[in-house]
């Protein structure tokens, strides 16, 4: 039940109201779809957000020293370094399995916490204000203290608490 609420296209009209533009709703898609995965995560919707040009949220990341190609790259060294932990190889990425393009994804359990703290979040600062930003939405994701996105950020040289900070402070 929760997949089907949670998938790109329901998630997308959704992110409208929360002033999240449609379009980087269906970029977390994409993105995920491109890395070939069965869900939408996280680093997913932060690489959407750092996509989106006219988004504050990618403005940080900037500033920040990450825009999408670095970020894909911090990713994907991230990606090489935790299969190399294990004494696995990272597969050549022109043979990695696509995702299906006609499916829908659904969102993966490090986007749905990354959802979850944005809006609980966005309401403490702001209890009249209903609509989430790509902001909370950054804040949401760079709350995770474990996990592919703080090791990529740790690899990318980004200091993820001051991006934290600068995203909670962002109006």
């Amino acid at each position: 039940m929760a997949n089907r609420l949670f998938s790109a296209p329901r998630l997308a009209p959704l992110l409208v109201s929360w002033e999240i533009a449609s379009h980087v709703g269906l970029q977390f898609e994409i993105e995920a779809k491109r890395d070939g995965a069965k869900f939408i995560e996280a680093e997913h919707m932060l690489l959407a957000l750092a996509a989106d040009p006219d988004s504050d949220a990618a403005r940080l990341l900037t500033e920040s020293g990450l825009d999408h190609q670095r970020l894909a790259s911090a990713l994907h060294e991230e990606h090489r370094r935790t299969l190399a932990f294990a004494g696995m190889t990272a597969p050549n990425n022109g043979l990695v399995e696509a995702t299906e393009l006609e499916s829908s994804l659904s969102l993966g359990t490090s986007a749905k916490v990354a959802v979850r703290r944005a809006l609980i979040a966005s309401r403490q600062d702001r209890p009249r204000r209903p609509r989430l930003r790509s902001t909370d939405l950054l804040f949401g994701i760079l709350q995770a203290e474990l996990g592919t996105v703080a090791r990529a950020l740790a690899i990318a040289g980004i200091d993820r608490a001051a991006l934290m900070s600068r995203a909670r402070g962002s109006e």
